[in-house]
Order: C-alpha cells, then sequence, then structure tokens
C-alpha cells in the first residue's frame, strides 16, 4: 500500500510520473477484475457442490493466485462492497458492462451472510479458500463471524461484518469527495477526452484504418460518465459543446452518449439503466461510416437517391452490431435504437395555415430509443455541417418542437428542454410577439 501512496504522490508533484501511477491502477484494476470473477463462478457453483469437488480445484487455483499477487503488490488485501460497488484496497473497481449481473449475484450472497468483505495481509492456500467458499453454501447454516464458521474457522483471511465496512466507506467517502470536488472539472474532461480517443480508434478499425477495437471497452468510459453525472449536470452540459468538425461522427457519438445520460437521470432512470442507455447511445449511429463521404460532406441538396442513401444508416448500424454476434440484453438494446430513434415519434396534423397543431402517435418506440432519437437531434442541429452552420441551442430547441415536433415524444421533449435549463421555448406570433410554447 504504501508503493501505491509514493507513486501517486511522486505523480502529482511530477507530470512524467503519471504514466507509472495509471499502469499500476490498471494492473490493480485487472487483478480486481479476476478477483471478482472467480469468486461469481465459485460463490455460485458452491449451492450445487462441495467446496472439496474436483470441479472447483482450477477455480480456486485461480484465485489463491490472484490474491497473492494483489498482496505482493500492494501489501495486503481488503475488499469491501457497499450498495452496487466493490472496492479493492480502497479503489472502486470498474466492472465491464456485461458483469454487471454478475457483480450483483456476488453483493446479493455478500448481503445474505451479513459479509461487508475480507482482508487478508499473508498469502492464502487453497484450504482456506474452501473454507471461504462453504459459507455459501447450503449446508452452511450457521452465523458468520469474523473467522467464518464454527465448522470450517479461518486463519489468515478475517471476514467484516456489513455494518462495520458501510461505517468505514461512509468516512471514506466523505474524504473522498471533498478532494475530488476540487479538481472535478478536469477530471470531468479527463473521462470525456478518453471517450473521444476509444470512439476515434473504434470508428477508424470499422472503417479498415486500424485494428478493430472491442466495443466492450466502451463499458468503462460509460460507467465513469454515468458515476460523474449525478452529482456534475452542469459540467457534462459544457462539454456537449465540444465539437470536431473533421470528425463528426466521434464527436456526435460521445456527445448524444453524454446528453443521454444527463437525459435519462432527469427522467429518473438508475444507474444500471443509465449505463445500458449509455451504451446504445455511443453506438447509435455507427452505421454512417458505411455512407460515402462525398454525400455525408456535399455542400448542396442531395438528390432523392442521395438522400435514400443516407437514410439507410440506420439498417448499416443494425448489421454491423449483429456481426458483434452477442445476442444479449445489452446488444438487443443497441439494435433497437440504432434502427428506433430515426423513426418518426407519430404522425402531424396542421393547420390551414400548415403548422403542426398536434401529433398523433403511431408506434411503440421504447424509452431508449426517445432519448436516443432526442439528443441526436439536438446534438446534430447544434453542430456545424458542411450545408449550413450550428443553431444556438435555444433555436435548436425551437425548431425541435414546431417544425420537427411529430419526430419525438413531446413528453420527453419537455423533459429535455427543462434538462437544457430552458424552461419555454419562444417563437414569434403572427403580429410579430414572441410567446412562450409552453
Amino acid at each position: 500500500m504504501a508503493d501505491k501512496f509514493r507513486i501517486q504522490e511522486e505523480a502529482k508533484a511530477s507530470p512524467e510520473r503519471m504514466d507509472l501511477a495509471r499502469s499500476y491502477e490498471e494492473k490493480l484494476q485487472a487483478q480486481g477484475r479476476s478477483l471478482l470473477g472467480t469468486l461469481y463462478m465459485l460463490v455460485r457453483n458452491v449451492k450445487l457442490y462441495s467446496p472439496d469437488n474436483d470441479i472447483f480445484a482450477k477455480p480456486l487455483e485461480q484465485l489463491k493466485d490472484t490474491i497473492n499477487t494483489v498482496i505482493a503488490m500492494d501489501g495486503n488485501l481488503n475488499l469491501q462492497v457497499a450498495g452496487e460497488s466493490f472496492y479493492l484496497n480502497n479503489m472502486l473497481m470498474k466492472v465491464e458492462v456485461n458483469s454487471l449481473d454478475n457483480i450483483r449475484y456476488l453483493q446479493g450472497e455478500f448481503q445474505r451472510r451479513g459479509i461487508g468483505g475480507f482482508v487478508l495481509s499473508t498469502v492464502i492456500t487453497i484450504p482456506e479458500l474452501k473454507n471461504f467458499i462453504f459459507i455459501f453454501s447450503k449446508e452452511c447454516e450457521d452465523e458468520v463471524g469474523e473467522h467464518g464458521v464454527s465448522a470450517r474457522k479461518l486463519q489468515a483471511l478475517k471476514l467484516r461484518r456489513n455494518e462495520k465496512v458501510q461505517e468505514i466507506l461512509k468516512e471514506q467517502i466523505t474524504s473522498e469527495t471533498l478532494e475530488r470536488q476540487v479538481d472535478r472539472k478536469r477530471y470531468t474532461l479527463t473521462v470525456y477526452a478518453r471517450a473521444i480517443y476509444y470512439m476515434r480508434r473504434y470508428l477508424a478499425g470499422l472503417r479498415g484504418q486500424g485494428p478493430q477495437i472491442a466495443i466492450g471497452k466502451a463499458g468503462r468510459f460509460v460507467q465513469d460518465l454515468v458515476d460523474l453525472c449525478h452529482a456534475h449536470k452542469t459540467h457534462f452540459l459544457g462539454l456537449t459543446t465540444l465539437k470536431g468538425d473533421d470528425e463528426y461522427l466521434c464527436f456526435h457519438s460521445v456527445n448524444v452518449t453524454l446528453l443521454c445520460i444527463v437525459f435519462g437521470a432527469e427522467l429518473g432512470l438508475d444507474k444500471s439503466h443509465l449505463r445500458e442507455l449509455g451504451m446504445a447511445a455511443m453506438f447509435h449511429d455507427i452505421g454512417v461510416v458505411d455512407v460515402s463521404d462525398e454525400l455525408l460532406l456535399k455542400k448542396g441538396k442531395l438528390a432523392p437517391e442521395e438522400s435514400r442513401q443516407v437514410r439507410k444508416s440506420p439498417i448499416y448500424s443494425v448489421k454491423k452490431i449483429l456481426r458483434l454476434r452477442q445476442l444479449n440484453q445489452l446488444t438487443i438494446h443497441r439494435i433497437i435504437t440504432a434502427y428506433e430513434h430515426k423513426t418518426d415519434f407519430g404522425s402531424p396534423v396542421k393547420d390551414l395555415k400548415g403548422n403542426i397543431s398536434f401529433v398523433v402517435p403511431r408506434t411503440e418506440m421504447g424509452v431508449y430509443s426517445k432519448i436516443i432519437a432526442i439528443c441526436d437531434c439536438f446534438d446534430a442541429l447544434t453542430s456545424r455541417r458542411p450545408f449550413r452552420d450550428a443553431y444556438s441551442s435555444d433555436i435548436a430547441l425551437t425548431l425541435m418542437w414546431s417544425e420537427l415536433r411529430h419526430k419525438f415524444d413531446p413528453d420527453f421533449l419537455k423533459v429535455f428542454m427543462n434538462a437544457m435549463k430552458l424552461s419555454s421555448v419562444k417563437v414569434l406570433s403572427e403580429k410579430g410577439e414572441r410567446i412562450a410554447i409552453f
């Protein structure tokens, strides 16, 4: 642990050491993810088999090696669980999005047995790990103490009660919160920049201009953005004004993700749903890479056939997502939203003067699709394109509420406008007076 603090302090004093500190943190994160993954498998299977069964030999050996590696790196191992998160040696564990269900299962089992975590500072042995895993078996009905249960006592590994861990983490989180507030804007910008860098490499891989980048790696950035969003919405809304004219799709993908996370939080989505929404938003428009640059960069009006080619981009997105060959819940969300977000919410009913008087819903769009549709349009309107300049936020929202209103769920659009800190959209009446729509 002393080595970790020394590296972190040197990194603060000397920017040249930042790479070393980052490398150390990444290694500890990798070991932590391996530890949680193996623990999940063992805890799940001990419901069916005895810890002494031969099927546990390999995963127990893997868990032993992981724990002893962490102890060699840090001098001790301190695993704590709080809410939806695990902490390894006071470091919040960043897990892959597709592992969230496994992590929730493990958290539930810890909570069921009243375990808040465990700590040890000497190397672990296989017999000791078997005694620990036995605690989660159906045969174990004894009350769990610091040294496990009476039938299988723990020696090196000490358990912590859930209540004690919550008390420790409360003090720790309070201290960390005060420290993070000092430099929150810079950290938020760093996360945003990393997401842009990832998306740049991912899109290059799709175009055949570099190696194929795994889609799952985006989960870490999305999770960071979700964690930051709740307390620092204004920082996010400021970041979405950053644009890259020569890398429109890269910036657009990340900006829409940020807007969707802020918007989803306003709608009351919890963190797990915000992660799913963020992952769907990040890849909602990747089919655009199959549309020729000649059409995307054309300054004049597109011909009917050219417009048809551009409108096919949602189908291209769906095809690219299907090629991942991982048909799970997250993939299904990405497929649906990639296609649905370009579907009009309803049919406009116009008055004699050609103005939209109301909208008749014509499709059952999913919540994620409704959110992405609004954020996608807003970011597109407020971005400079080859055929027009960028619109200001108030003009963009005015267009969305008036001429484009049939494309969105009106209730969702009102919440979005409130999140943008615009309580009303103002337009000119027939007499030239400025009036508020709502």
